[in-house]
């Protein structure tokens, strides 16, 4: 679990641990993890830094990054390839390939236009990486009570679904992603659930 005391992490970490996983936590502030015991292990280090990304991903069924970007991709692809591990789940934005709504797409990718570019390329990388591999793709990010049902799809746009997704329900998708052999080779698109919907 890359980016395990993010606030997108430490839900993956709980909801891990939760389902049954043997998760090791990978951060740069291991002392926020002091007195976990529901953990496999928990390596310090920068995802960008070979080494240290390298140990923790050494023997793993599958890695989750919580976080995203081109210098993150970069070592996960080779880390990844020289440990012989194959399934990896990354996050990203559902900016990055929308078109609507036109307003808002625009005003963010003004704002964030450095970040989409790099998160772009990581999900190319990613495609070409030969990994089994599963970008999702995020509306964005509340810290708000989880609802545990989120709105998937595969289009650019969304199909449905809130612009506000609970960090909770997104750290599910993300498990449920790095479970799901269907989505290896996908770049599914997550919103917040809407009320009333199934």
């Amino acid at each position: 679990m890359i980016g395990a005391t993010g606030r997108t992490g430490m839900h993956v970490l709980e909801q891990g641990a939760a389902r049954g996983h043997e998760v090791t936590a990978f951060t740069r502030k291991p002392e926020l993890l002091d007195g976990r015991d529901d953990l496999l292990a928990v390596v310090r280090g920068d995802a960008t830094d070979p080494s240290s990304v390298g140990e923790a991903v050494a023997g793993q069924d599958a890695v989750i990054a919580a976080v995203g970007g081109s210098g993150i991709a970069r070592t996960l692809i080779a880390t990844m390839r020289a440990a012989g591990v194959r399934r990896v789940v990354m996050t990203s934005s559902r900016s990055v390939p929308a078109t609507r709504p036109r307003f808002a797409v625009g005003m963010a990718w003004l704002i964030f236009r450095k970040a989409y570019v790099d998160l772009a390329r990581a999900e190319g990388m990613l495609e070409i990486s030969g990994l089994d591999w599963t970008v999702v793709r995020a509306t964005r990010l509340v810290d708000r009570p989880r609802k545990g049902r989120v709105h998937v799809d595969f289009e650019a746009d969304a199909t449905g679904g809130e612009a506000m997704l609970p960090r909770a329900d997104y750290a599910m998708a993300l498990l449920d992603a790095a479970e799901d052999d269907a989505m290896i080779g996908e770049m599914p698109g997550v919103c917040g659930a809407r009320a009333g919907a199934p």
